[in-house]
């Protein structure tokens, strides 16, 4: 393949992979942009492989029983996922939903009741309280007589992550490219594609979008900030079956939230954050096991945990920047001439990100144009990252 001296002009390069990239990519290719997205490692590596999965829909968001900003602007998400789950949005994602709903999950404690009776006031029509006439309504491991908690079905589906991402990278691999190391442009705006054994490429976008998440540090005007979250893994034959659902307590971040996933050998992962996460990032892996190991004893006493395995790993969530720190109310877009930065916040708020982003762009007066990506045909793709659970490098005790 001779590339050398080759330039390929197109209207929007998309620095980062993962699922803030890889929606605005197929939001502008629908448009009628040409538009390219470059990738240094694998698609999702980072915040989104590690997502929970949760499509939110504002519940988690009112937890404190007030109407935030942030749950009114996720409210519409689920309805949004749900059309490209069943094959009916702007992307077929058929084949990547894990269950419909989850669960808000009340223990017996005054606190904890009142906490889900609040959002439950709240949130009309996206949470359902369950009688618990049927055992069967309740998720398995809450089957048990000694479990004298409320439980709330919720509006909110869970997806695959990994399919999510094969979805968007087989629908639009010819506008997808693997870069040898970051992708930045030069003074001119041009962008150099590299990769070992491969002439070098030179991209000419008229705008280009960082959406790399944490890698969004190589742009000096959009500062951001690093919440870290401090997630728990568990296996093993104690695992009493699938669990989705937010246990809550006090407070605007459930006490510990749950999603159940299969590893590469079909074996049931539990995937643990919540609070337990969050507080987490102040211990070490082996202090983080053991109170993860206290809260389920806590949680679901009737379970022999003593048949589980434990394991931990960080993941770095990467924001916008925001006054003291705090959790951004939404997607975030800033600009600097025709080139922008953006984070999602969530997954499930990707979509709208897209959106906000179209919309910025049509105040630049960009005008849709086609252009032939053959020239890219051999050019390597990245491959889809691959799930906490399943690296070598993940210890479990």
């Amino acid at each position: 393949m001779n590339l050398t001296n080759s330039i390929l002009r197109v209207d929007v390069a998309i620095i980062g992979g993962g699922i803030a990239g890889l929606w605005l990519l197929s939001r502008l290719r629908k448009r009628g942009y040409s538009a390219l997205l470059i990738e240094s490692e694998a698609l999702g590596a980072g915040q989104t492989i590690c997502s929970q999965g949760i499509i939110h829909g504002g519940v988690k968001y009112a937890l404190n029983g007030k109407a935030t900003e942030a749950a009114k602007l996720i409210a519409e998400m689920p309805a949004i996922w749900r059309r490209c789950l069943n094959g009916e949005g702007e992307i077929d994602l058929r084949g990547s939903l894990l269950v419909e709903h989850q669960y808000l999950l009340a223990t017996r404690s005054p606190r904890s009741w009142l906490t889900g009776f609040l959002a439950n006031k709240l949130m009309p029509g996206r949470m359902e309280r369950l009688s618990g006439v049927d055992a069967n309504d309740y998720p398995p491991a809450l089957r048990q007589a000694t479990f004298q908690g409320t439980v709330y079905r919720l509006d909110e589906p869970i997806v695959d992550v990994a399919s999510v991402l094969a979805a968007f990278a087989e629908r639009h691999r010819e506008a997808i490219v693997l870069c040898d190391g970051p992708a930045a442009p030069s003074g001119d705006g041009a962008i150099t594609l590299r990769y070992p054994n491969y002439p070098m490429l030179a991209i000419r976008p008229s705008c280009t979008v960082f959406a790399a998440g944490a890698g969004n540090s190589a742009v000096p005007w959009a500062p951001l900030q690093q919440r870290p979250l401090h997630m728990v893994l568990v296996r093993g034959l104690g695992l009493p079956g699938p669990m989705y659902g937010h246990f809550v307590e006090s407070g605007d971040v459930p006490r510990l939230t749950i999603t159940t996933h299969c590893d590469a050998n079909g074996h049931l992962v539990w995937y643990l954050g919540g609070a337990l996460a969050e507080s987490g990032v102040k211990r070490d892996s082996q202090e983080q096991i053991r109170v993860a190991r206290r809260e389920l004893a806590a949680l679901l006493p009737w379970v022999d945990w003593t048949k589980t395995q434990f394991a931990t790993f960080t993941v770095k969530r990467a924001e916008s920047r925001q006054d003291g720190g705090s959790r951004p109310m939404g997607p975030s877009v800033i600009r600097d001439g025709r080139t922008l930065a953006v984070w999602p916040t969530k997954l499930a708020l990707a979509p709208l990100l897209a959106e906000q982003v179209e919309k910025m762009l049509r105040t630049l007066d960009l005008k849709p144009k086609p252009v032939d990506f053959r020239i890219l045909d051999e050019w390597p793709r990245p491959a889809v990252a691959t799930y906490p659970w399943d690296r070598e490098e993940i210890v479990w005790s």
